[in-house]
């Protein structure tokens, strides 16, 4: 299946673009949608502060840390492709509501077990990966939700608005679910977690079963094949497969920051869970920063100097986090790394869904997400291992290095970029 390398993003001047925010901001189901994507992704948040935080406290191990966070997106990569194909073929709703259920359940019975006294690392484990392998049946399912809700020409800037949701999540969630950690606990922080996900649940009931519908092309040749191939679709749309490919080794070049991140925090700072989210909520600011202002002036930069620029910057100021000895010094550092790096998510969400047909997304959103999603448990690993080596800032100056290192390598590769046509990503 040969897909044009294409995308065209209609240019808007200042009176369309405010037309658009006034539709977006008066659809009842796009408020809906991003009102309970807020909710599930600061949940998101809660669960990664509180387990990091709880785990090293309760074992002392970076290690373990390291394991507890990698769980998470090797769950997700293992059943992305198959759950993609589900909500190709199944009610997406029902799919939805079923994964949100689930993993507020399994999150509820973390601190039910802790209260019980038969909580085990192992068991620990065993729950985690269970709640991660069921989240792309909602995080593929958003991605895939999304174009069903607003118009082709408010595609672009319904993305922004989420690239600004993920922002603001990122910017409350360290920050709330810091303090909620030093306030009332990990397992009580779980509980609010879990309230989350139940919250979610009722503004997946609020959108109708018609919009989650996979929709056909008119042309019935174009679905002759019962079971598209999404790895043959991927590699004749030669914009998505640089973007996967650049996520994918982008993710493993981060990773070592997670885990280090809170050992930094705890052994060099001197510092606990709350000054870790207030760290956090400093990318968030940047990215916030950088959302606003891509929305604003959309610079004519062609994808691959775009890409080339995010990665290299990004490199830079994380690079820059492991030479910090204050917390201050480190939110100034993960600031300019958000303001750098926002506009990636705003312009790889949009060539997705614009190249990928609705009756595909579910499968190639999968396959990408797996594929992409495969480099930050192996990252995190790394990382956790190199933490108890070299130590906390080591590892992050190490991580940022490789980013900038993958930067330039993005930039030389010459035979790829060949394939694509000079486009501008605001074009």
């Amino acid at each position: 299946m040969q897909v044009s390398p294409h995308i065209v993003i209609p240019t808007e001047n200042g009176v369309a673009r405010t037309s658009t925010y006034r539709t977006l901001i008066h659809s009842k189901f796009f408020v809906i949608y991003w009102t309970g994507s807020t909710l599930v992704l600061l949940a998101l948040q809660f669960v990664s502060i509180s387990l990091a935080w709880f785990v090293l406290k309760t074992t002392g191990s970076s290690v373990r840390v390291a394991i507890i966070l990698a769980v998470i997106p090797i769950a997700r990569m293992a059943t992305s492709p198959f759950i993609g194909r589900l909500l190709d073929r199944l009610p997406r709703r029902r799919l939805m509501v079923i994964d949100n259920v689930g993993q507020a359940i399994l999150y509820l019975s973390i601190p039910i077990m802790t209260w019980m006294h038969i909580l085990t690392f192992p068991i620990l484990v065993g729950v985690v990966t269970a709640a991660a392998a069921l989240s792309p049946l909602s995080m593929i399912g958003r991605g895939v939700l999304l174009p069903n809700l607003v118009s082709a020409n408010d595609l672009e800037v319904a993305n922004g608005f989420s690239q600004f949701r993920s922002g603001l999540v990122t910017l409350l969630g360290p920050a709330v679910g810091g303090i909620l950690v030093a306030a009332i606990g990990a397992p009580l922080t779980l509980l609010v977690t879990a309230a989350c996900y139940a919250a979610y649940v009722l503004s997946l009931m609020g959108i109708p079963a018609t919009r989650y519908r996979t929709r056909f092309p008119r042309d019935p040749s174009t679905t002759s094949d019962p079971a598209p191939n999404p790895w043959r679709f991927l590699w004749n749309s030669p914009a998505l497969l640089i973007i996967g490919m650049v996520t994918l080794f982008f993710n493993l070049t981060y990773g070592p920051l997670e885990p280090a991140l809170p050992v930094m925090v705890d052994r060099v700072y001197h510092s606990g869970a709350g000054t870790l989210g207030l760290v956090w909520s400093s990318f968030a600011v940047g990215s916030l920063l950088g959302t606003l202002l891509w929305s604003r002036f959309r610079p004519q930069w062609s994808l691959r100097w775009f890409i080339t620029g995010v990665i290299i910057g990004w490199g830079l100021f994380s690079g820059l986090t492991g030479f910090t000895t204050h917390p201050w010094e480190a939110m100034l550092t993960l600031f300019g790394g958000g303001l750098v790096y926002s506009p990636y998510n705003i312009v790889a969400a949009t060539w997705q869904q614009r190249l990928i047909p609705d009756h595909l997304r579910g499968s190639v959103f999968g396959v990408f997400q797996s594929v992409t999603s495969s480099g930050l448990p192996v990252g995190q690993l790394i990382g956790g291992v190199v933490v108890s080596v070299w130590g906390a800032g080591a590892t992050i100056t190490i991580g940022g290095a490789a980013t900038m290192l993958l930067g330039l390598v993005v930039a030389s590769l010459r035979a790829p970029w060949s394939r694509v046509p000079d486009t501008s990503v605001s074009q």
